[in-house]
């Protein structure tokens, strides 16, 4: 709700159709190319978490305080901002690291089940998100988006720390 707070009711349910297809594809491909991709560059589980958990905390730092990092997140635009959410936010390093682990885990058909279901669901949000922030108000938007911002910051401290230190 806040990335789109200046966006009109159909661009925000555009925005939120875009964000899931860019999340969607790119979660659906993680979860069948992500170890080829990442065993080809040489990548560890532990390094991606890393990379991962930079990249979250750079956006839970401009959440909490309402600045933005890069010029073109700045001016993204409606199809940048879909694409903000759609990742790092919905498909970010710690679902596409866990979607891989569960895959191994469970099967890939469960772990897509599941993708799916949770994509729906956060579709559903996102598509509503005008009239929640109706319903809550602005300021409760904001102090929300504030919390998430600081829960994104420490959700990539625990990244960063397994990555450095796995159990």
């Amino acid at each position: 709700m806040s990335l789109t707070r200046k966006f009109s009711d159909a661009e925000r349910r555009a925005s939120a159709d875009k964000a899931i297809e860019v999340a969607g594809f790119l979660a659906v491909f993680f979860l069948f190319a992500g170890p080829l991709v990442m065993g080809a560059l040489g990548i560890s589980f532990e390094s991606f978490r890393v990379a991962g958990g930079i990249v979250l905390g750079l956006l839970g730092l401009e959440m909490v305080f309402s600045f933005s990092i890069s010029k073109r997140a700045a001016n993204a635009g409606k199809d940048g901002v879909a694409v903000l959410i759609g990742t790092p936010i919905l498909t970010g390093p710690g679902l596409l690291t866990v979607m891989i682990l569960l895959a191994e885990q469970h099967g890939v058909f469960i772990t897509l089940a599941a993708l799916l279901a949770a994509l729906a669901a956060s579709w559903a949000l996102l598509r509503q998100a005008s009239a929640i922030n109706r319903a809550v108000g602005p300021s409760v938007v904001e102090v929300f988006s504030r919390v998430m911002g600081l829960l994104l910051l420490a959700m990539a401290v625990e990244f960063v720390r397994l990555g450095l230190l796995p159990i």
